[in-house]
């Protein structure tokens, strides 16, 4: 065979050029593609033109790369298309996405490669009479159909709109037609291997042959990318030629450096060696058929099956060639038959065309910055991808699905409103719901989409409002603009109790720390039977004197430097009552003049002495020095509750605390406790007060001595000994109350009378909240609410200044009296505490869990809120 001349484009030789130009033969354009599996990409080895081995060439493959073979003596002109569908172009192109990190979907890189192929398939069915279709397998590759489909598309929808438009007015109109191409490009399918059960055997390969030609026929006729109309097909196939070829010769990708050792062998081996098979050098080789040719180590059985003539494929491609070069090619069927077109032009003509055409389809969609004029051509180089990227395009549709799904899921018309935290669970579960339908690099655009639709529809609508109350619930209603924050609902009900303990009601969850403190209580007052009836301490408010008051302006480091140059709030209680401390013990020895008495103990007195509180009758409270009391503001309000860093002078617009007298003294047994229609909701042993003798030692006695039973005699007065009951009360948000004997245990009495004493309750600090002993599945917190207190029939008055801090804040929260209040003699009272604290921080929280070990970490009741003093008679 003569050699094939070749060169690459656009670099053209100027021989092989000035030949091209002076030369007035018509070439047939055969153009190869397909696959390849060598790093050199050359698929024209089964052609046997290339004027050397395959594997000595030195050019990598390149993508995009055309190569032209000439052979001037053939009427042929071969093109070679180096695409992304050979390996090693493949691999170096994966390679550099590797490298920059960019593989974030392998969908985009395989539709990147699919696109690129087609575009230049497509290009060559507009430029060439004949396409070789290279396969390195020994199947047809069915991914094929969709690309032929995707192709045809592209052509009948766009192609035929713009490119007879751009050949009209150049030479290339003349010959290319109305269809904008030489003709409809016969198709040959060429499989570099064949099974390895017909490769010896040419009579099954050519019968495989037909087979494979039959199936391919009919699937490209299902998938109409061939028609009875070959002009509106993509390509043709032959009705009657063969178009399938199985190469079975292996010596197309032949070591050539085997070759030269086989022939190396073969020249030096002894022709005597040859034909003597019991040859005596045999005995002398390191193994059997050591040095002998490579023929020797072949099986013989594969020896005597070789064919005496190699089958070659370019039989078959000249058959179509010199069918082409004398009628042209008519695939057309039935009454379509002679309709067809078919041109041969010039060697000239065609490159000029073939310049024209790859600038169109190659080199324009190749550059980015390319605008195009044309409104069809525009709309080609924006759809191609779209159309040819059928894989990306169904993924596309599975994410627009799942979407579509996990919206529906997401927007329930059953749910109304919802909060953060459902919300955030409902769109989790949409994703999952759209994920199971989610394929592609769309998924995570998609993903997005979805998330951001989930929020619009949530905001736009079902927003929930969830402002936190005061107890740290969210409100249930839709969400709704800033306006009284009474407004806000939390849908949570707690029971509670009133003033005087006798009636029990649900509350709502409060807003506002007037609805917490105030506001329930005087609306259960009017529910209850003996709260509006019962003696109470009237605490200050604030009362305005002009319309237009507000809220002072607290700064919280003002307090601070206001009390460093005055006296502790500790030393600005009643100059007519001192309180007992845990310091003191069970029995206190105290003076009713000043805090400063406390201290002068004489260590030389007995123990009774020291357990004793002196009372002296008859002092005149007159004499003692008072301060100026400064009047409160009628223009300004305390907008938190009253604390001992509170500013002089502001009052709160609403009492927080409760002190009632429910009756006599006589009203509790401490033989039955507090019965329930008394004080309802007690748990069943819980319910007793513990008592607290209290021993007073009188310097004059004479005014009440008589009316009072003295317990023992002293050298420095008389001793009496007054039984005093008090109890410290919680409630949970159950209505559950119960009194606590100790800061860490909760009263469990029974039939008989209860032996605890009152001293661990009233020197030490309480906790203000504990865990409830009620039987739940959730741990209830308890908070102490109440303190009740029994007074003594003698003629004293038991004082109330109880002190409460909360966290670990610097200030105390007080009831906010000028003077502690004096309890009238042989009573019951009941002190109710705040349900919510508020600094001038704002509310503070109750906790979520307490333990008994914890529970003094939140709060407590300071001790030492008890005091006693002489009762006040008129003179």
């Amino acid at each position: 065979m003569t050699q094939y001349e070749s060169f690459v484009f656009p670099n053209i030789p100027p021989e092989i050029n000035e030949h091209l130009n002076q030369t007035n033969n018509r070439l047939v354009i055969v153009g190869v593609i397909g696959k390849s599996s060598f790093p050199d990409g050359n698929k024209m080895a089964g052609l046997r033109v290339l004027n050397t081995y395959p594997s000595l060439l030195k050019n990598e493959c390149q993508e995009g790369r055309i190569t032209f073979y000439l052979n001037k003596s053939e009427p042929i002109l071969f093109l070679h298309f180096e695409t992304t569908y050979d390996n090693y172009c493949m691999e170096k192109l994966l390679g550099d996405v590797v490298k920059r990190d960019d593989l974030n979907q392998f969908m985009s890189f395989n539709s990147f490669i699919r696109a690129q192929f087609a575009r230049v398939l497509l290009f060559a069915t507009q430029i060439c009479h004949i396409i070789i279709l290279v396969e390195t397998s020994t199947v047809f590759d069915v991914s094929y159909l969709s690309l032929f489909k995707s192709l045809k598309t592209v052509r009948e929808k766009h192609v035929l709109r713009f490119l007879p438009k751009f050949v009209k007015n150049s030479p290339a109109g003349s010959f290319l037609g109305k269809d904008a191409r030489l003709c409809s490009p016969r198709f040959l399918f060429f499989f570099e291997k064949c099974p390895q059960e017909f490769e010896n055997n040419d009579e099954a390969l050519s019968k495989l042959e037909f087979e494979v030609e039959d199936n391919i026929y009919k699937m490209l006729r299902n998938e109409f990318i061939i028609t009875n109309n070959s002009s509106m097909s993509l390509f043709s196939i032959p009705g009657n030629k063969r178009f399938v070829f199985f190469n079975n010769d292996k010596t197309i990708r032949e070591d050539p450096l085997l070759k030269f050792a086989e022939m190396l062998s073969n020249s030096m081996e002894k022709s005597s060696i040859k034909g003597d098979s019991g040859d005596e050098l045999d005995d002398l080789r390191p193994y059997k058929g050591f040095g002998k040719p490579l023929r020797y180590y072949k099986n013989s059985a594969d020896d005597t099956s070789i064919p005496t003539k190699k089958r070659n494929f370019f039989d078959l491609l000249k058959e179509h060639v010199q069918e082409a070069l004398q009628s042209g090619f008519d695939d057309s069927m039935s009454k379509f038959k002679g309709k067809s077109h078919f041109r041969i032009p010039k060697v000239k003509a065609w490159y000029e065309t073939f310049k024209l055409l790859h600038k169109i389809f190659i080199e324009n969609p190749d550059n980015p910055n390319f605008e195009a004029n044309d409104p069809d051509y525009k709309a080609y180089l924006e759809n191609f991808h779209k159309i040819m990227d059928i894989d990306e395009e169904f993924f596309a549709k599975c994410c627009e699905t799942g979407l579509k799904k996990a919206v529906s899921f997401y927007n329930n018309p059953v749910m109304t409103h919802y909060g953060t935290a459902f919300h955030k669970t409902l769109v989790d579960e949409a994703v999952k719901l759209y994920m199971k339908f989610a394929r592609g690099p769309q998924t995570s655009i998609n993903e997005k989409k979805l998330r951001e639709k989930c929020d619009q529809i949530w905001k736009n609508g079902k927003q929930q409002c969830e402002f936190l109350s005061l107890r740290g619930n969210a409100c249930v209603k839709p969400k709704h603009g800033l306006t009284d924050p009474t407004e806000h609902n939390s849908g949570a009900f707690f029971v509670s109790t009133c003033n005087c303990g006798r009636t029990q009601g649900r509350r709502e969850d409060p807003y506002t720390i007037r609805q917490a403190n105030y506001d329930f209580y005087q609306i259960l007052a009017n529910n209850c039977t003996s709260c509006n009836k019962l003696e109470k301490i009237h605490f200050p408010v604030f009362e305005p004197s002009i319309n237009d008051y507000r809220a002072a302006e607290v700064d919280t480091n003002f307090p601070k430097l206001f009390l460093a140059g005055t006296e502790c709030f500790e030393e600005g209680t009643s100059d007519n009552s001192l309180p007992l401390t845990a310091s003191q013990g069970s029995h206190t020895n105290l003076s009713l003049e000043s805090m400063d008495n406390l201290n002068k103990i004489n260590c030389d007195s007995s123990d009774d002495s020291l357990n004793e509180l002196v009372v002296k009758v008859g002092d005149s409270l007159g004499e003692n020095e008072r301060g100026i009391l400064r009047q409160p503001s009628t223009t300004e309000y305390l907008p938190g509750m009253v604390h001992t860093e509170s500013p002089k002078g502001l009052l709160p617009q609403f009492p927080s605390w409760s002190l009632v007298c429910v009756g006599p003294s006589s009203v509790y047994s401490h033989n039955t406790g507090l019965l329930e229609h008394f004080q309802s909701g007690f748990l069943s042993g819980a319910n007793f007060l513990l008592p607290w003798d209290v021993h007073v030692r009188l310097e004059h006695s004479a005014s009440w001595a008589a009316a009072y039973p003295k317990a023992r005699g002293s050298k420095k007065g008389q001793v009496f000994t007054l039984k005093i009951f008090v109890g410290c009360e919680y409630e949970c948000p159950r209505g559950h109350r119960f009194i606590m004997s100790s800061p860490d245990k909760v009263l469990r009495g029974g039939a008989g009378i209860i032996r605890d004493s009152g001293s661990k309750i009233v020197y030490n600090d309480m906790p203000l909240y504990f865990p409830c002993p009620c039987r739940t599945n959730q741990m209830m917190v308890a908070q102490l609410m109440r303190v009740h207190i029994v007074t003594p029939k003698a003629p004293v008055n038991v004082i109330l200044d109880p002190k409460v801090r909360v966290g670990n804040r610097s200030y105390i929260f007080t009831m906010g009296l000028p003077n502690p209040p004096k309890l009238s003699q042989s009573a019951y009272w009941v002190l109710r505490l705040p349900y919510i604290y508020q600094g001038d921080d704002g509310p503070i929280l109750p906790p979520t869990e307490v333990t008994s070990m914890t529970a003094s970490m939140f709060g407590c009741l300071l001790a030492g809120m008890y005091g006693v003093s002489e009762t006040e008679t008129e003179s």
